[in-house]
């Protein structure tokens, strides 16, 4: 009889559940980090970005020369946010799409919003982009 290395729970299929908009937007709230999905001229892009909730819509920052503000501008886009756990073989998702609409960081300042986004990476982060949240889907699969 052979010893597994390691432990781990029995791979089970868990029930998968739709999330309402109120609980897409505070778990689109709760994490710092999640992923632009976007068409640039090679294709498809995923990067990841900070982000913060702002009323109605996802705000995150970008650079003025960077590939996001030459190619999403008043483009469909997609941003995702998920937490998974392995173990537990349980997580979810949300996912908002929409046109992006590029503000000067200016612009938030004149509007006197509460919080922008913070981004970890350095440098010029000028432009703010934000996704209305119109569009806003959202899974969680519980462990069985």
């Amino acid at each position: 009889m052979t010893q597994p290395t390691d432990w781990q729970l029995p791979m089970r299929p868990g029930n998968l559940e739709s999330l309402d908009l109120r609980e897409c937007v505070r778990l689109l709230a709760s994490r710092p980090v999640g992923r632009l999905a976007y068409c640039g001229p090679f294709g498809p892009r995923i990067v990841p970005l900070n982000h913060t909730v702002v009323g109605e819509g996802l705000l995150f920052r970008t650079s003025p020369d960077s590939d996001a503000a030459r190619e999403i501008p008043h483009h469909w886009v997609a941003f995702e946010v998920d937490d998974l756990d392995d173990f537990l073989q349980a997580g979810w998702s949300v996912q908002v799409q929409g046109f992006a609409e590029l503000l000067p960081l200016e612009s938030l300042r004149l509007l006197d919003l509460p919080q922008t986004p913070q981004p970890w990476a350095a440098g010029d982060r000028s432009l703010v982009v934000r996704i209305p949240l119109t569009n806003v889907t959202g899974r969680r699969v519980h462990a069985s």
